[in-house]
């Protein structure tokens, strides 16, 4: 009897067993890891103190606001270019005999003006839109004067493509034009007042009013 018990309890238990295994979802196959990009950043093969044993100089690769912010350059403001990638160092330096300052300062400066417009009238920019043309156009007119070279450097870069193979070697100049805060503060004033004409509105003066003064803390 007891046996007959014994066998029936099994029974029913693997009866039980296997009904619960066949409610049981299915496992989720785990998933394969996905690659990590294969991008490679440029290395340097050569510049123009690597046969002294020293390295490329800081100032080459920092940002604008950061050699602004260097003691050195405390009253001045910084502008940096690049010359397009050339396969020769001749290539690289003729870039800078025939770079004309003046243009691309001015460039930049106009696109400092355009930037400082927008952050400082915000949502208010519809009304100030046609002032900021005219300023803009005002100071592409005006030669920038008090502008001197500061430093040059030149590299030579190996770029790679996205599946990491060489895409080219290359030779860059870096060129850091530099102008007496004072100077280009002065001109952006003069082109704000030179074009401070008629306006329409209440509320179109108050959001010059902001602008000139944002101006006032210089570009």
């Amino acid at each position: 009897m007891k046996a007959g018990s014994r066998l029936l309890m099994m029974t029913v238990l693997a009866a039980v067993l296997s009904a619960a295994c066949a409610s049981a979802p299915d496992e989720v196959p785990e998933r394969a890891p996905i690659p990590e990009p294969t991008a490679r950043r440029p290395e340097t093969l050569d510049h123009r103190n690597y046969k002294w044993g020293t390295p490329v100089p800081e100032w080459v690769t920092m940002e604008i606001d950061e050699l602004e912010a260097l003691e050195q350059y405390e009253d001045y403001y910084i502008f940096r270019f690049e010359s397009p990638r050339a396969q020769s160092l001749q290539g690289a330096e003729l870039w800078t005999q025939q770079f004309t300052a003046q243009s691309g300062i001015a460039q930049e400066v106009e696109t400092r003006v355009q930037t400082r417009f927008a952050g400082a009238a915000a949502g208010d920019m519809d009304l100030v839109e046609n002032y900021m043309e005219q300023v803009v156009a005002s100071i592409s007119d005006t030669t920038v004067s008090g502008y001197r070279r500061a430093r040059d450097y030149w590299v030579k870069m190996r770029y790679y493509d996205p599946d990491g193979s060489v895409e080219e070697d290359a030779y860059t100049y870096v060129v850091l034009y530099t102008i007496p805060q004072e100077t280009l503060d002065r001109m952006v004033q003069d082109a704000l007042d030179r074009n401070d004409g008629r306006v329409e509105s209440d509320e179109e003066r108050t959001v010059r009013d902001r602008v000139k003064e944002a101006f006032e803390r210089g570009l």
